[in-house]
C-alpha cells in the first residue's frame, strides 16, 4: 500500500515559492487551479516582488528594433546529461531578444519609465501612436487610453505607484520638444490612475514652470517621480523635479553638493534608491544617494577606466545594478558595459554578446505584476484557502521530484558507482 503523500502546511507554501523567479512561477500557473490562484493572487505578487527586489533585467532599447534583455547569470547550471557544471558568476554573457509582440519592430518608441517590473512605452505607429504598459517577464501589455493632443514618444511620461491608494499612475508631464515644435502647445500635467484608466488634468497652478526633454526616462524613487529639467534661469544648468504622487504636487530638490559646481548628468535608482551622477571630465565619478529629498550620500566612487578607453566622458558613465558579489554594472555610451569592483578599486570591460547598439538603458524589477491588475479583483481568501490542501499535495511532490533529481546529480558528479 502506497504511502500518504506528507503535505506542507499553509502558510509554508507561499514562503518556498517566493523565492523562486519569475520564468519557472509562470510555468507553475499551469500545474493546477489551486497553484494559479495562489500564483496569482495580489498577495502572493507583492510578496514575490519585495523578496526579490535585487532580481532586476536591464532592458536595451533600440532605435526601430526589438528590447534586448540582459542580467547576470548567478547560478550554477548542472548539466545532468554531462555530470559537468558551468558558472558564470556575476557575469552578462549574451542579449536576449524581446519580442514585444511585433508592436516595436521597425517603428520608432520610447520607454518613459518603469515601476515594480511594469515598463511604460510609448510608439510612434505612423497613426495617432500608442501608450503601453508592459511586463517583459510575464510577457503582458495593455494598451492605454490616449490623452488629448496625444504627442506620440514627443511627449513625457512617468509610472509609479501610490501607496496611499494602493494603485499605479502614468503621469504626463510637460514636454520640452512640444513646447518649442508645437504651435498652440499648452503644458499641463494629466494623471492616469489604473483603476480607473480615465486622465484627468492637474490644476493649472500645480503645473511647474519647467518643461521636459522627451528622452529622459523618468526616475521612480521615495514615492515619486523624478526628471532632470534646465533651470530658468540659466539654460545650461540643470535642477531635479519631484513630483509626488500621493499629493500630485512638484517641487524641486536640492542637488548632492559638489565643490566643483558641476551639474548633474543623470537621474536613475540603485538597490531602490533615489541616485544621481555629476558630469565633468575628471578621474572619477561620484554616485550619490538620497532617501529623503534633502539630504545626500556618497554611495560610491568610480575611477576613470585604464587605457584607450580613459577617453570616454564620464557623463557618459550609466551605473545600473549590483551584482551579488558588490560589483557595479555601468553602462558606457558608445563603448558597453564595464564592472566596478570597490574591493579591488578596478574597472573593467565586460563583454556581452548580442549588443552592438542601443539608446536607452532601463533596469527593472523582475515581476509578476500584471499591467491588467487594477481590472481584476483580487480571488476571494475562501477560494485560496479551498485551494490550499491541493496546492500543499502538488508542492511536496514537487520538492520530492526536484530532491531525487538533486540527489542523482550528486551522485554522478561524485563518480558513485552505483551509476
Amino acid at each position: 500500500m502506497e504511502a500518504p503523500t506528507p503535505e506542507l502546511p499553509e502558510d509554508i507554501i507561499p514562503d518556498i515559492l517566493k523565492r523562486l523567479p519569475v520564468k519557472p512561477l509562470v510555468r507553475f500557473r499551469c500545474v493546477s487551479k489551486s497553484w494559479h490562484s495562489l500564483i496569482t493572487s495580489s498577495s502572493f505578487i507583492h510578496m514575490h516582488l519585495h523578496f526579490n527586489q535585487s532580481r532586476s533585467l536591464i532592458l536595451l532599447a533600440r532605435y526601430c528594433d526589438t528590447l534586448l534583455s540582459i542580467g547576470p547569470q548567478q547560478q550554477p547550471k548542472p548539466n545532468f546529461n554531462t555530470c559537468t557544471t558551468t558558472t558564470t558568476v556575476d557575469g552578462f554573457q549574451e542579449a536576449v531578444e524581446l519580442g514585444f509582440f511585433g508592436l516595436v519592430r521597425n517603428l520608432p518608441y520610447y520607454v518613459k519609465g518603469h515601476c515594480d517590473g511594469l515598463i511604460c512605452v510609448v510608439i510612434n505607429d505612423g497613426g495617432d501612436g500608442a501608450l503601453v504598459l508592459w511586463n517583459p517577464s510575464i510577457r503582458q501589455y495593455k494598451r492605454l487610453p490616449l490623452p488629448r493632443n496625444f504627442h506620440s514618444t514627443r511627449e513625457v511620461f512617468g509610472l509609479g505607484f501610490d501607496s496611499t491608494i494602493g494603485d499605479y499612475k502614468v503621469v504626463r508631464a510637460p514636454s520640452s520638444y512640444c513646447q518649442t515644435k508645437i504651435k498652440d502647445y499648452h503644458p499641463q500635467v494629466e494623471v492616469l490612475t489604473l483603476g480607473s484608466n480615465t486622465w484627468r488634468k492637474i490644476p493649472d497652478e500645480d503645473t511647474p514652470p519647467f518643461c521636459i526633454e522627451h528622452f529622459f526616462q523618468a526616475t521612480n524613487a521615495n514615492g515619486a517621480l523624478y526628471w532632470l529639467v534646465a533651470a530658468n534661469d540659466d539654460p545650461f544648468r540643470c535642477e531635479i523635479l519631484r513630483f509626488d504622487l500621493a499629493k500630485e504636487k512638484f517641487k524641486v530638490v536640492p542637488s548632492p553638493p559638489d565643490p566643483f559646481r558641476r551639474n548633474v548628468s543623470w537621474l536613475g535608482t540603485l538597490e531602490g534608491s533615489l541616485c544621481a551622477i555629476h558630469t565633468q571630465r575628471l578621474s572619477y565619478v561620484d554616485v550619490w544617494t538620497s532617501k529623503d529629498d534633502e539630504t545626500w550620500t556618497k554611495l560610491i566612487t568610480i575611477p576613470r577606466m585604464p587605457g584607450p578607453e580613459a577617453s570616454v566622458r564620464h557623463s557618459d558613465y550609466v551605473p545600473l545594478c549590483f551584482t551579488r558579489s558588490g560589483a557595479v554594472v555601468i553602462g558606457i555610451k558608445l563603448e558597453g558595459f564595464a564592472t566596478y569592483h570597490p574591493i579591488e578599486n578596478k574597472v573593467s570591460k565586460l563583454a556581452v554578446h548580442g549588443v552592438e547598439h542601443w539608446l536607452q538603458e532601463t533596469v527593472c524589477a523582475e515581476s509578476l505584476v500584471s499591467p491588467y491588475a487594477a481590472d481584476e479583483p483580487a480571488p476571494a481568501r475562501q477560494h485560496q484557502m479551498r485551494s490550499a490542501h491541493t496546492a500543499s499535495r502538488s508542492l511536496w511532490q514537487l520538492i520530492l521530484g526536484l530532491k531525487h533529481g538533486v540527489a542523482n546529480y550528486f551522485s554522478c558528479s561524485s563518480g558513485d558507482p552505483r551509476q
